[in-house]
């Protein structure tokens, strides 16, 4: 997480900083200079910076994924496709082409 100092009453923002300590530091500064070693009402916030935002983006699309996954197995739809025949028999052969490229690898390795 970045930091930004940022004065309510100049309505002054400063740069983002890496570190809590160097926003701190830019707030003392503007004290003594600004407002001559008064404390103005201002505050220190957290900005995010490019890769928070990355993360949030890549946690909320797996989120959304998961749900959409959840749904689909769990609708009526593909419950009633389950218990058909053809799903089994395409199961079957699945389950079989899987098996069979199993056996293929150990023979060759």
């Amino acid at each position: 997480m970045r930091y930004t100092y940022r004065c309510d009453a100049c309505r002054l923002t400063w740069d983002p900083r890496d570190d809590i300590y160097e926003a701190k530091a830019d707030q003392k500064r503007h004290m003594y200079r600004a407002h001559e070693g008064a404390r103005p009402d201002g505050q220190i916030i957290e900005t995010p910076g490019l890769l928070d935002e990355l993360g949030s983006a890549a946690w909320a699309g797996a989120a959304g994924l998961a749900r959409g996954i959840y749904r689909g197995l769990t609708s009526k739809s593909v419950q009633k496709v389950s218990e058909t025949k053809y799903f089994r028999q395409a199961g079957m052969l699945l389950g079989g082409g899987i098996l069979l490229l199993m056996l293929i690898n150990w023979i060759i390795h």
